[in-house]
């Protein structure tokens, strides 16, 4: 009966004073100090939360085919900022994407940065406000 009414009153102290609790996570996988520039087609594109993604055929040094995953931020912010939806990327597209290598050196990055294939650069991680 006490950890309830400890629960009550501290839901009710946070939803009165305004204070903020939100879920954070980091993005230890990705390595924040360098960028990198993959270019290739488009084979998927995920518009789903937590994270949009999109996969790449990228033609590796030795001229064979690799699948890159890019992470984008959630959907509400690509679509609010940027206009992003799920018919935004197509099977096909060809795109260059500049962001943060994965740590591990896998082929994934953060994206930052979208290139498309007129030339059009979107910056995803700075809203146009």
């Amino acid at each position: 009966m006490k950890k309830r009414n400890l629960f009550i009153a501290v839901s009710m102290l946070t939803t009165m004073t305004g204070v903020s609790i939100e879920a954070h996570h980091a993005n230890s996988l990705y390595d924040g100090s360098t960028n990198i520039t993959i270019s290739g087609t488009v084979s998927k594109w995920q518009f789903i939360n937590p994270h949009a993604g999109l996969w790449l055929d990228v033609m590796n040094e030795n001229e064979k085919i690799q699948e890159w995953s890019a992470e984008f931020q959630g959907t509400l912010d690509l679509y609010r900022h940027f206009k992003f939806n799920k018919d935004t990327f197509k099977s096909g597209d060809e795109i260059t994407l500049i962001g943060h290598p994965a740590r591990t050196g896998g082929p994934t990055i953060s994206t930052l940065i979208v290139v498309f294939a007129d030339g059009t650069e979107v910056n995803v991680r700075s809203a146009p406000d």
